[in-house]
């Protein structure tokens, strides 16, 4: 499959893959803090994997969900602070095993 053998994608491919316009991904860069594209030399966007991954979570809250882009930017940006929190709290519970096993 092509799409685990590339780094990055350009605009026009990223849209296809989605099924959008480009233009509606250059909007939702400016609305979505999560999406920020790199650019190369000549300036142009340059989508990872993990870019596109929250295009697409940013079309379902808004095409499955009805969520309005003020509500979907709240719902990713609670998302990204749960996953914080359990890798903070697997780190935690990392600690506390050693500590036990050395008692």
């Amino acid at each position: 499959m092509e799409s685990k053998t590339k780094l990055y994608y350009d605009t026009n491919e990223v849209a296809e893959m989605v099924g959008c316009e480009p233009s509606a991904l250059r909007f939702w860069e400016k609305k979505f803090p999560q999406l920020n594209p790199k650019r190369d030399g000549r300036n142009r966007r340059r989508y990872t994997e993990r870019d596109i991954e929250i295009i697409r979570k940013i079309m379902h809250q808004r095409d499955k969900q009805g969520r309005t882009i003020k509500g979907t930017r709240e719902q990713l940006r609670r998302k990204e602070e749960a996953q914080l929190l359990i890798q903070r709290l697997v780190r935690v519970r990392k600690f506390l095993v050693e500590i036990q096993e050395k008692l």
